[in-house]
């Protein structure tokens, strides 16, 4: 065979593999991973990657990370409902497509909220201290009106 045919054969080759090759769009990773704190839960959103088939979520604590979801694309949204009040935990998600795992996307370091037990205390408080001042008005009101009353 001649280097001319060779090479055309060579280029037919890599012509067709190009062209027929599965997509690998989703070995970008994930951009934008943010995440909101709540009392109990965490919800973390990220930007879509063309071509993703999954996404996985990836949650740690410094010890390293563990999968905590497989979502489905296009979904580029979870609610973690499963975590403990005051920790802080890492979170990153990869893109997987035709079983091409995406380098991981940012990562983001967030701390779950703790329902304050002030929240409580303040608003009876609150409610306390007006029932006295409600109490010491009407007590004032009826020791001046019965003053009032025995001058006549």
């Amino acid at each position: 065979m001649s280097h001319r045919a060779l090479i055309a054969a060579a280029l037919v080759f890599i012509i067709a593999a190009l062209c027929f090759a599965p997509s690998i769009s989703a070995t970008n990773a994930p951009s934008g991973l943010q995440a909101t704190a709540g009392t109990g839960y965490i919800d973390l959103s990220w930007q879509t990657v063309p071509g993703a088939d999954y996404y996985y979520l990836y949650r740690g604590n410094g010890d390293g990370m563990t999968p905590v979801a497989n979502l489905t694309a296009p979904i580029t949204a979870y609610h973690d409902g499963d975590v403990d009040e005051g920790v802080n935990y890492l979170y990153y998600v990869t893109a997987w497509d035709n079983g091409t795992q995406s380098a991981p996307s940012n990562t983001i370091s967030v701390t779950v909220l703790s329902e304050d037990e002030d929240s409580v205390i303040l608003p009876v408080l609150a409610i306390v201290l007006s029932v006295i001042a409600i109490q010491v008005c009407v007590v004032m009101l009826l020791y001046f009106f019965k003053q009032k009353t025995q001058i006549k």
